[in-house]
C-alpha cells in the first residue's frame, strides 16, 4: 500500500536505557569495593580490640585490605578504560561490567573464605547477566565461572596459616553444583522471555499494519478520511510559528454526471488515475526529517486532498497545478470527453482546528466550481 513514509524507529532509546543500566553495575561495583573496604578496616579495629584477630595487623592490612582492595580498583579501572575504547565489540563490552562483578564477588570468596554463604555469590553475575536477554552472554559468563570458582578454592587452600572448617568440601560442592544449575536456570528464563516478546514484536506489527489499513482507502490505496485528519492533526500540533502547512482540496467536476454516462467501473479506473498521480507527485517531493512533506489522501467518493508541509505556498501550488494540468491531459479508454478537477487549497493559520483549516480549503474549492469548475483557488 502507497502511503506517508513512516518515521524509521531505531534502538536508540533501548541503547540509551542499556548504557544506564550497565553505567549502575558499575556503581553498584565501585559501592562493594568502597564499602568492603570499609568494613575490613573497622574489623581490624574490633578483632584486634577483642584480641581475636587471626593475623597481626601488619600482616592483616596487606592481606586483607590492601591485596583485595588494590584488585578490584584494578579491574574497575580496567573495565572502565575498555568500556570507553571505541574499537572493541558490543558483546564485549556488554561482559565488562559482569567480569568486574566477578572479580569483586571472587575477591570476597577468597578473603572470607570462612563465611561460607559467600561462595553462592558466585552465581550472582550469572543472574545479572539476565537483563541482556542474549544467551551467549549468559554461556560465555558460565565458562568463565567455572575457572574462577576453581582458581578461588585452589587459592584458598594453598594459603598459609587459614583454618578451613569442616564443612569446606560440602559448601565448595554444593556452591560449584549451584553455577552450571544456575546457568541452565538463567538460559531458559532468557529464551522464555525472547520467544516472548518476538511474539509480542509479532502481534504488534500485525496491530500497526491493522490500524494502518484502516487509514487507507481499499481503492485507490491513499490514504482515507481516517487517516487523512489523523496526519493533518499531527502536523497542527507539531505546528510552530514561522512552519509553513498548507491543505487542499479537490474535487472531480461533474463526476456523478460522468458515472451516470459511463458506469462506475469506468469511474473507479479515474479515481485511481488521479490517486496514482497524488500520490506520484508526492513520492517526487524529498522529505525530511520529519518524513513525508506532502500526504495524498481520498477522503470520500470523488473528493481528495493533499497536505503540504515544510514548503512555501508557490511550491504546493506548484505541486497542485501539475496534477492539474497532467489530470487533465489524461485519456481514458471508452470516454469521448476531457475529465477536469476544482481544487481549492489553504495556508494553516496558528489557533485553527483541523475542521476550520478543512474548511478553509473547501470554501476555496466551493470558488472555483462556482467561478466554472477547472480550476484552482487559493483561499485569501
Amino acid at each position: 500500500m502507497r502511503r506517508n513514509k513512516n518515521s524509521r524507529v531505531t534502538d536508540a532509546a533501548y541503547d540509551e536505557i542499556l548504557r544506564e543500566w550497565q553505567n549502575g553495575i558499575y556503581r553498584i561495583n565501585l559501592y562493594i569495593i568502597l564499602i568492603t573496604l570499609c568494613i575490613e578496616i573497622v574489623f581490624m579495629f574490633i578483632l584486634n580490640a577483642k584480641g581475636t584477630i587471626s593475623v597481626p595487623i601488619p600482616q592483616y592490612i596487606p592481606l586483607y585490605i590492601l591485596r583485595p582492595t588494590l584488585i578490584n580498583i584494578a579491574a574497575f579501572a580496567t573495565c572502565l578504560w575498555l568500556n570507553h575504547r571505541g574499537k572493541i565489540s558490543h558483546s564485549v563490552r556488554a561482559m565488562l561490567p559482569l567480569v568486574l562483578l566477578t572479580v569483586v564477588v571472587s575477591n570476597l570468596i577468597v578473603v572470607h573464605y570462612v563465611f561460607s554463604a559467600l561462595y553462592a555469590t558466585i552465581i550472582v553475575p550469572i543472574y545479572v547477566s539476565s537483563i541482556y536477554g542474549n544467551t551467549k552472554i549468559t554461556r560465555r559468563l558460565f565458562y568463565l565461572l567455572m575457572p574462577v570458582y576453581v582458581f578461588d578454592m585452589i587459592c584458598i587452600l594453598i594459603t598459609p596459616g587459614r583454618n578451613l572448617p569442616s564443612e569446606f568440601p560440602y559448601d565448595v560442592l554444593v556452591a560449584f553444583c549451584m553455577i552450571p544449575l544456575s546457568y541452565l536456570l538463567v538460559k531458559n528464563i532468557v529464551e522464555y522471555e525472547n520467544k516472548k516478546e518476538q511474539l509480542i514484536m509479532k502481534r504488534s506489527i500485525e496491530n500497526d499494519k491493522l490500524r494502518e489499513e484502516i487509514k487507507v482507502d481499499g481503492l485507490t490505496e491513499i490514504y482515507n478520511h481516517t487517516g487523512l485528519f489523523e496526519y493533518m492533526d499531527a502536523k497542527i500540533d507539531e505546528y510552530e510559528e514561522g512552519k509553513q502547512l498548507m491543505i487542499s482540496v479537490i474535487d472531480i467536476d461533474f463526476f456523478k454526471r460522468f458515472n451516470d454516462d459511463f458506469g462506475h467501473e469506468t469511474g473507479n479506473v479515474v479515481l485511481k488515475a488521479l490517486a496514482n498521480m497524488m500520490q506520484t507527485a508526492a513520492d517526487e517531493v524529498p522529505g525530511n526529517e520529519d518524513g513525508q512533506k506532502v500526504l495524498a489522501a481520498r477522503y470520500g467518493g470523488e473528493e481528495f486532498s493533499l497536505v503540504f508541509s515544510d514548503m512555501e505556498m508557490n511550491e504546493a501550488v506548484a505541486i497542485l497545478k501539475k496534477i492539474h494540468e497532467q489530470f487533465g491531459k489524461q485519456s481514458f479508454p471508452g470516454i469521448n470527453r476531457k475529465v477536469t478537477f476544482s481544487a481549492g487549497i489553504a495556508k494553516y493559520e496558528h489557533g485553527m482546528t483541523d475542521q476550520m483549516f478543512f474548511e478553509k480549503a473547501d470554501q476555496a474549492l466551493y470558488r472555483a466550481k462556482n467561478e466554472g469548475r477547472n480550476r484552482i483557488i487559493v483561499a485569501e
